[in-house]
């Protein structure tokens, strides 16, 4: 119900930010986060270089900053530096940045980079440069892209429009080179529509497992059996020095004085609108409605109004009559509600009916009628310091912590640059009370990284130093870090010594699974599934089964069962089946199969469906090979960065 744009200008200013940010992007990932302090000036040099050619640390700020507002107006309110840091959106645009370059690269050594006729082109086809289908004009598109959009020039914009043509053009040719024939198409089809009803036991394997041992001979037998299990990739173990920023953190305690500088020095982040606190009703109409739905829906919010001040309960009229998802459930409440943040009609009655009163129904033709009462008004204001001042404390403990982790990994990183040690031992005399020596252990190139999960930026630079090298300063989620390889490991079977636990517990799952699968082998004759239920003591359970896989209540591969279920006839009783979580029966109650007819109308569309499905394939392998053979260089700053961005330099 809240209005966040407020009219026509600002959705439009909205929706364009969100194009130029697509143009700005190209293909960045969708699942992102955002943030980044004001980086000092001889950090800005760059962000990222790719083959020698630099990512501008403007352009990755840019980049940021779109994508923030894009998420902001997604989310209808503003990121915080906590949405930020779990979305770990600056290695994430600086990802999708680097994979731009690396297909810009690909482009011009296949000729597909855009023509100034395309560029041209495609500035003709921007709205508002071409009101009523005329361009603007050369001055007004100077000041459009200087002024609102932020660039430094029309050719820098233009730059980046042949940028964005040249990438689809080469995600074209990659989409073009693939052929899908009909039967793929057929089978595709089928996978996504077919599905079947089934009424099912399980024995699970956790609940056999518990009651089995294994013994040591037969852990060994089982890694013997299945070396191909423990099989591995290269891998490669660090040490890596970590200024810890949440180990800092905790030793952080603010002093009063710090405190009430940064709410000086911030007073503007806490303004406050006014404010009223409501208590709300409403009786939602849509827009298209008909006039006989509408007067019925105001007949409501007038019996309603009548009700309450005749003393009615509002809570409880709120809950049985309120069509605000958001209150409803709150007996209406909204609690306070910042003036301009609500349709007009709305605004305008919560800011001026006397307190304490009910309104008379509020139409308004976005939602339809609202009641409201109005119980206290709170005038525009800051926010006092001791309401804040939690706040204040976590920001100034964050930000401390933040400058800690960075002035001390840089001072350690200058004095290995210094003493270049030679042995892990030698690396790790390096930590003190502020970095500590932390080990990785074995990981593969996909891994996540032991103690850092994925970090794109450690694994790339790990995967691509000779054993005894140490890096330059790497950004991960717990703090600035600086990795030392010292040792490889070529591909191959991972040995038992390492992984006994692992093998033990496969072992006896393995077993667990094979006893499973005899009790329900030993519940057959059954006339149904209700009677196998009964003879093992289990309670038969219904689900539906798609030809996806997608089946609830299971999870790993399910393979066997879908196929069981998609073949049997309804009745038919079919199993033991074994899967990771145990063995089942199971009985078909009901099939959805497609028919003929359907398959041809719907073939060409699946078949466009496959082709951009291997597509997005064929890019990320590609994209793999690329930064596999490319030389990438990362600025360490940005990496770092985890307050909202802020729109510096644009």
């Amino acid at each position: 119900m809240l209005k966040l744009m407020r009219d026509n200008f600002q959705q439009l200013k909205w929706a364009l930010l969100a194009v130029v940010a697509a143009f700005v992007i190209g293909f960045v990932y969708v699942d992102m986060g955002l943030g980044g302090p004001r980086v000092r000036q001889e950090d800005r040099a760059y962000a990222a270089r790719v083959n020698g050619e630099t990512i501008a640390f403007r352009e990755y700020d840019r980049a940021l900053y779109y994508t923030q507002k894009n998420y902001e107006q997604m989310y209808r309110q503003p990121l915080t530096a906590e949405m930020v840091q779990a979305m770990n959106l600056p290695q994430q645009v600086l990802d999708g940045l680097v994979d731009q370059r690396l297909l810009l690269q690909e482009a011009n050594k296949l000729h597909l980079n855009a023509r100034p006729e395309e560029v041209r082109k495609r500035i003709l086809q921007i709205p508002t440069l071409n009101p009523d289908g005329h361009f603007v004009g050369a001055e007004l598109y100077n000041r459009w892209v200087t002024g609102q959009l932020g660039y430094q020039s029309t050719a820098e914009f233009e730059d980046e429009l042949a940028k964005e043509i040249t990438l689809r053009k080469i995600d074209s040719a990659m989409t073009s080179s693939i052929v899908i024939s009909p039967k793929a198409a057929e089978e595709e089809y089928k996978r996504v529509t077919e599905n079947a009803k089934i009424k099912y036991v399980m024995l699970a394997t956790a609940r056999e497992a518990a009651q089995i041992t294994v013994t040591p001979a037969e852990v060994d037998q089982y890694y013997k059996a299945n070396q191909a299990t423990y099989a591995h990739g290269e891998q490669r173990a660090l040490k890596y020095l970590l200024a810890d920023q949440n180990r800092l953190r905790s030793q952080i305690i603010p002093t009063e004085g710090e405190l009430k500088k940064r709410y000086e020095a911030s007073k503007e982040d806490y303004k406050r609108a006014e404010s009223a606190h409501i208590l709300h009703i409403l009786i939602k109409v849509d827009p298209n409605a008909t006039p006989d739905v509408d007067a019925a829906a105001k007949a409501k919010a007038e019996n309603l109004v009548k009700q309450l001040r005749a003393g009615a309960d509002f809570g409880k009229l709120a809950k049985e009559n309120s069509g605000d998802p958001s209150s409803a459930g709150k007996g209406g409440d909204m609690g306070f509600v910042d003036r301009g943040m609500t349709v007009d009609p709305f605004d305008q009655a919560a800011f001026s009916i006397p307190l304490n009163t009910i309104s008379d129904p509020i139409r308004s033709k976005e939602f339809g009628y609202h009641i409201i009462k109005v119980l206290e008004r709170r005038p525009a204001g800051y926010r006092p310091f001791e309401e804040v001042r939690p706040m204040l404390s976590a920001q100034v403990a964050d930000q401390t912590s933040k400058d800690q982790a960075r002035d001390e990994i840089t001072k350690i990183s200058a004095r290995l640059k210094q003493s270049k040690p030679k042995t892990p031992a030698e690396f790790a005399a390096f930590a003190n009370d502020k970095v500590s020596s932390n080990d990785t252990q074995f990981f593969a190139k996909n891994d996540p990284i032991p103690g850092m999960g994925n970090n794109p930026a450690v694994a790339t630079w790990a995967f691509s130093a000779k054993q005894g090298d140490i890096g330059e300063i790497i950004g991960t989620q717990r703090g600035p870090a600086i990795p030392y390889l010292y040792a490889i490991r070529p591909a191959g079977i991972t040995e038992l010594s390492e992984i006994r636990a692992k093998v033990e517990t496969d072992a006896r799952n393995a077993k667990a699974r094979q006893i499973a699968q005899q009790k329900l082998a030993q519940a057959l004759p059954a006339v149904n599934i209700d009677e196998v239920a009964k003879k093992t003591g289990q309670t038969a359970t219904e689900t539906t089964v798609t030809r996806q896989g997608l089946v609830s209540g299971f999870s790993g591969d399910t393979t066997a069962l879908v196929d069981a279920a998609m073949s049997a006839k309804i009745g038919e009783l079919k199993g033991p089946i074994v899967l990771n979580d145990g063995a089942v029966m199971l009985q078909v109650v009901e099939q959805k199969k497609v028919d003929p007819k359907a398959v041809d109308e719907s073939r060409a569309q699946y078949a466009e469906m496959l082709r951009q499905q291997q597509a997005r394939n064929l890019r990320t392998v590609l994209l793999q090979r690329l930064r596999k053979e490319s030389k990438i260089e990362i600025n360490p700053v940005v990496t770092q960065r985890s307050r909202p961005a802020q729109q510096a330099g644009l």
